[in-house]
């Protein structure tokens, strides 16, 4: 099956109801439900998040992120209209994603790093982008052809310790100097080399969709820049907090980092 033709499968499990709207009937944690409704001004609500929908094709549109840490079962998505009238609702399946954990055998050096000053507010800033104009289509294109050597959603451990945290992208083992490409079409939003992040292209694709490559040991892109996907943005390095070569890519909708592989189904991991 072609990558295409994945995630055609993925939204053809979408039901119409009668009213005109169509949710994504399930989903695992840490993916992503497509919405469809009539015209008009419709907004989308799971749990505490709620998000707009877009105008497209004589249709509104969207898509609602499911975070990594929510509760699997049967939950309920709202789409509220104008003046925060319930219009529709749908039953949706939330699967365990039965995430891993993963050891990460940080330096001193590593562990030493910080942010420089500004560099995590750029970053925060560049995943609430919500821009009207949705210059994306999927599925999207991996930035490298190689494999993943560490998947969303892992929970990492440094050293043998719990972090706290889980692994918000895709690790992809790809050697240094490797040209890395937009996995689809937006604006460059970031264009930096940063101390934790290393250097670091960011890109706004409309709609509350936002990418970031990041470890790169040039950046071929600059802030504002408008690029296709597939166009060249930065070469794969090892700078920042990175055990060695490789390329971190991380996908963001509306804030909530979700797993890049339902939208880029071509990426496999490494044997």
């Amino acid at each position: 099956m072609s990558s295409r033709a994945a995630w055609l499968a993925i939204f053809a499990g979408t039901v119409l109801g009668q009213e005109g709207f169509r949710v994504t009937p399930s989903v695992r944690q840490g993916e992503t439900i497509e919405i469809e409704a009539p015209p008009g001004q419709f907004k989308a609500r799971l749990g505490t998040l709620t998000v707009p929908l877009f105008a497209e094709k004589g249709r509104s549109v969207g898509v609602l992120p499911v975070v990594v840490t929510h509760p699997p079962g049967v939950h309920r998505v709202t789409i509220l209209g104008e003046g925060g009238r319930v219009a529709h609702e749908a039953k949706i399946t939330v699967a365990d994603a039965k995430y891993p954990i993963q050891n990460i055998a940080a330096t001193k050096a590593m562990k030493a790093l910080g942010p420089l000053p500004g560099e995590m507010e750029a970053m925060t800033a560049l995943h609430r982008s919500v821009t009207p104009e949705r210059k994306w289509s999927r599925p999207f294109g991996p930035p490298v052809p190689d494999c993943r050597n560490s998947s969303f959603g892992v929970l990492r451990y440094h050293n043998g310790k719990a972090s706290g945290n889980y692994h918000r992208g895709l690790d992809l083992l790809s050697p240094a100097g490797r040209p890395v490409k937009a996995a689809a079409a937006g604006t460059v939003k970031v264009a930096r080399m940063w101390r934790m992040h290393g250097g670091t292209v960011g890109i706004d694709h409309g709609q509350g969709v936002t990418t970031h490559y990041l470890h790169l040991s040039k950046i071929a892109a600059q802030e504002g820049q408008e690029v296709r996907q597939g166009d060249v943005v930065g070469f794969v390095g090892a700078t920042g907090f990175a055990t060695g070569p490789h390329l971190h890519w991380g996908l963001y909708v509306f804030g909530v980092p979700v797993n890049p592989v339902q939208w880029a189904p071509a990426v496999p991991r490494c044997q």
